[in-house]
């Protein structure tokens, strides 16, 4: 410990001009540790370059995604939407009918009706037309009755 501590002495000159460096310390094992740590530190920066550039990848893909799904989720929208509507239009519809069908005769009005109608029988009746015509048709020949009743009969 006590040559760490202490510096080494330089070396006696043996002469003036001719003057010997003094030795340089050992760094070896710095450079050893240096070396490795640049080396590690290298290493660690590739991982993190690594990372990044996955990362990158990653989030371009989610923002990809996400507006491929936002796409979606709009057109889904717009069909539930239109779904509602028609929904809307059949409810209208079907109370639109059910207020029809409450105005409707019942089954058993429809029989009442049916038994007056069978009573009655309207295939029996005759048109104002029809009428007419039987009227005139009668009166013609009461008038030609009533002309045969006029003339001379001849002597027996």
């Amino acid at each position: 410990m006590d040559e760490l501590d202490t510096p080494p002495m330089p070396a006696q000159h043996k002469s003036f001009f001719h003057s010997q460096k003094p030795e340089a310390p050992d760094i070896s094992p710095f450079r050893e540790d240096i070396g490795n740590l640049s080396r590690r530190l290298r290493v660690l920066e590739e991982g993190f370059t690594n990372q990044r550039r996955a990362l990158q990848v990653t989030e371009q893909n989610m923002l990809s995604k996400n507006k491929l799904f936002s796409t979606e989720m709009r057109t889904i929208m717009s069909d539930i939407s239109d779904l509602k509507k028609e929904l809307n239009d059949i409810r209208e519809n079907v109370m639109e009918l059910v207020r029809e069908l409450q105005g409707a005769a019942k089954r058993d009005e429809l029989k009442v009706l049916e038994k007056y109608i069978n009573l009655w029988n309207p295939v029996k009746f005759v048109t104002q037309n029809e009428v007419e015509q039987i009227v005139k048709e009668m009166l013609d020949r009461e008038r030609q009755d009533s002309r045969e009743n006029k003339k001379p009969q001849p002597n027996k």
